[in-house]
């Protein structure tokens, strides 16, 4: 009758790995920062033509490249962007005390089935057939239900997630579009990932596309 019981492995969920997703998810952006200085060592390679000079500058402690056509690169670290937004910290406590409520809730559940576990192999051998299978429903019965509260945990925690850290990781978007537009620059990437995370819309070549096909 012995199942194995799985806690459900929130911590997964605090891993800086999630919340750089989350950044990519919520926005080809997430990350995106005001002028903060990434470390000269993170420095990414940027493919330029040959045909182009290229000028290499730092303006409010973002890194820039102006290519001889005139426009203007800029990158960011956007995971570490988060990391140093005082937001980011009590998001994360706020997060992990919601976590533990719920794993509080489903220890509660793990210890009554260890319980009528622990009973039902003691006394297995004088029961009479009926309660025998009245005990074995019972148990059954609490192991779907821990299955339920671990699979509807994991939700919980993923949409709590979300909501404490849509906010900041749409404040982080925007600052870094602000900089952007601000501060004529032509793309912005992110060196945490490699893509791009701003770019200007004057770039955007949807309009003569949708009228290379012929839509409207």
């Amino acid at each position: 009758m012995k199942k194995s019981i799985y806690l459900f492995g929130v911590s997964v969920f605090l891993s800086g790995t999630l919340f750089l997703s989350g950044c990519q998810q919520n926005a080809k952006v997430k990350d995106k920062s005001p002028a903060t200085t990434p470390a000269a060592t993170d420095k990414p390679a940027i493919n330029l033509s040959s045909e182009d000079s290229t000028t290499l500058e730092t303006q409010g402690g973002v890194a820039a490249a102006t290519t001889g056509t005139g426009q203007k690169f800029g990158y960011i670290n956007s995971a570490e962007l988060l990391k140093l937004m005082p937001e980011t910290k009590k998001a994360e406590a706020s997060l992990q005390a919601y976590v533990g409520g719920l794993e509080k809730q489903f220890g509660g559940l793990q210890t009554s089935y260890q319980k009528q576990i622990s009973e039902f192999q003691a006394q297995e051998k004088t029961m009479v057939d009926a309660i025998k299978q009245t005990k074995i429903k019972a148990i059954q019965d609490l192991e779907q239900q821990m299955q339920q509260s671990q699979a509807s945990g994991q939700q919980k925690v993923a949409a709590k997630r979300e909501e404490l850290f849509k906010p900041i990781l749409n404040k982080a978007e925007k600052a870094v579009k602000d900089v952007g537009k601000e501060n004529g620059y032509d793309y912005i990437f992110d060196a945490s990932t490699g893509s791009f995370i701003y770019a200007k819309d004057s770039h955007d070549i949807m309009p003569l596309v949708k009228t290379k096909l012929g839509i409207k």
